[in-house]
This record gives structure tokens, sequence and C-alpha cells, in this order.
């Protein structure tokens, strides 16, 4: 080999060499295998996080279906509960409306504020019926005692036959619910009473009322020979069965008055009776463990068929 060959061989090895060199430094260092690694694991990364972001969107669409059919289930729900509020409301109107034949406001509050003791047995407020029934009659527009005092009254009671009638009966709401709960007592007890009637159905008359035999409370009047009211003005006092249990005051001259007329025979208590209210009567034990006072007790009248309670 002639000399000229081998300079340029060792001239090209020079520059392999170098171009060698250049490219190291140009990669930092790494060989071509080193390369090959980071290459590959540079592709591992990439399909990672690809994968990741595919996670990520397939989380994300999840949330946004979730947020969708939260939102659905919450509107859903919001339907039905508005659906059962309108089903409420419309179950409240048609038990309104059984209850009362007239949906008018003042009945639809009647029963809204009923208050019901047993079957049979409940007061409420006066209702628009009521008040037009009892207005001129046993009630006029006066001072002591307005129509919200007032509280209408639905029990049961035996009759004189034995049979269970249903009366009515208009009282103070001071006294409404202890009325229920005696009349109540009274009726399971099967004690018997021979009416019970608003006094408006004789007229607002008080003789009337006793002459039948018949159950009362309000009357807007004064205390009979008096100006003073009564407490049944009030709705505070009740007259049971008044014919077997009369009223009685007593002259100067000793003799007495008794009413309602005709009930004179029942005068004597010493004697022995049906319907007779005595210490030993059901409906004096009741009414005197709920507060009231009995007229039997007076001492210048005797009201044996009174129960008051103090206003």
């Amino acid at each position: 080999m002639n000399n000229k060959y081998t300079k340029d061989l060792v001239l090209l090895g020079a520059l392999i060499f170098g171009c060698s060199i250049l490219a190291r430094y140009m990669a930092r260092g790494e060989t071509l295998a080193e390369y090959d690694k980071a290459k590959a694991e540079s592709s591992i990364e990439a399909t990672v996080l690809a994968s990741d972001q595919a996670s990520a969107n397939v989380s994300k669409e999840a949330a946004s279906s979730y947020a969708t059919s939260t939102n659905e289930s919450v509107a859903s729900a919001s339907i039905e509960s508005s659906n059962n509020d309108a089903s409420t409301s419309a179950s409240y109107a048609s038990t309104t409306n059984d209850a009362s034949t007239d949906t008018s406001n003042s009945e639809i509050i009647a029963v809204y504020d009923r208050v019901n003791y047993m079957d049979g047995f409940y007061h409420e407020s006066l209702t628009q019926d009521v008040i037009d029934k009892i207005t001129g009659i046993s009630y006029v527009e006066n001072d002591n005692v307005s129509l919200d005092d007032l509280r209408y009254c639905s029990l049961l009671y035996n009759d004189f036959d034995g049979n269970t009638q249903t009366g009515e009966m208009i009282c103070n709401k001071k006294i409404a619910q202890d009325v229920i709960e005696i009349f109540a007592e009274l009726y399971s007890s099967g004690y018997q009473i021979e009416s019970i009637k608003l006094i408006d159905e004789f007229g607002g008359d008080d003789t009337a009322s006793m002459l039948a035999n018949n159950t009362s409370c309000f009357n807007y009047r004064v205390v009979d020979g008096t100006t003073k009211l009564s407490n049944h003005a009030y709705g505070l006092a009740i007259d049971l069965n008044p014919f077997y249990n009369p009223y009685i005051t007593y002259n100067k001259d000793g003799t007495t008055n008794v009413s309602p007329e005709g009930s004179l025979p029942y005068a004597d208590r010493s004697a022995a009776f049906p319907y007779k209210i005595d210490e030993n009567d059901l409906a004096y034990k009741l009414f005197k463990e709920h507060g009231f006072k009995w007229g039997g007790d007076w001492n210048s009248v005797k009201d044996y068929q009174h129960f008051e309670r103090p206003n």
C-alpha cells in the first residue's frame, strides 16, 4: 500500500472518530442503545398519559352523566313531591267537602280547626251555617262575647229509650274540651239525657227549652228576674235534664217558685226519681272533676240542672 492510501485511511478514521465524538456530545453522551431505550420509555409514558387522559375523559363523561341523572332524579323527586302535595291538598279538599256541604271559607276553617276526641265527639269554630242560624236568636251583637269566643260541639247521647242520638251544643271555647270529655263519659256509661239541641230550636226561649227537658248551653240572656248577664250568655253554663232538675227560688213568705212549670214534683230532692242530679249522680261527679260549680249547692236559690265554670 502506498503512502497516499495510508494517509487517506488515517484521515478517514480520524474523521469517523471525530464525528462519533461530536455525535455523542450532541446526544449528550447517549449511545444508540441508550437512545432506543429512552425512546421506548418515552413511548410507554405517552401511552400511559393517553390512557390517563382517556380515563379522565371517561370520568368526566361519567360525572356529567351522573349530574344529569341526579338532576333528573331531583327534578323527578320535585315533581313527585309537587304531585304528592297536590294529592294531599286534593285529599284535604275532598275531606273538607265530605265533612261539610258548604265549601265557603268559614266551613273550611271550621273543619281545619276541628278537635276530634273520639268517634261522634268533636268541637270546632262556628261555621257560617251555624252563625246564620243563631244570629238574632241566641246570639246578638254585644261587647261581652264574640263569635270567636264560641265553639260548636257535636256529641252522642243515650235518650230516655236507650237509643243513641246525635246532639249539638254551643259553648265557650274555654270549656269546649271539658264538655266533650264529660259527655263522652256520660254516653259511654249509658247515662240518659232526653234531648241535646241548640236553644235556637226553641226560639232562644229558655222556658220552652226547659219544658222540653232539653239540655243546652249558650244563650245570650240575663239571669231570670234580673239585669245581670247569665253565665249562659258567655257559653260557660250548661243545664242538664232541666225538667227533672228544676230552678227554685224562695219568697219572703216562705213559698217557692219552681221552673219550669209542671216540675214541682221534682223540687223535693229527698224523693227518689229517675234522672235526678245529686252528689251521687255521675254527671255531678264529672262536672265537679272538671272544675264546674253546681247550682244545687247555692243557698239563696237552687238550680239543680245548672253547672257552670266561673267567668
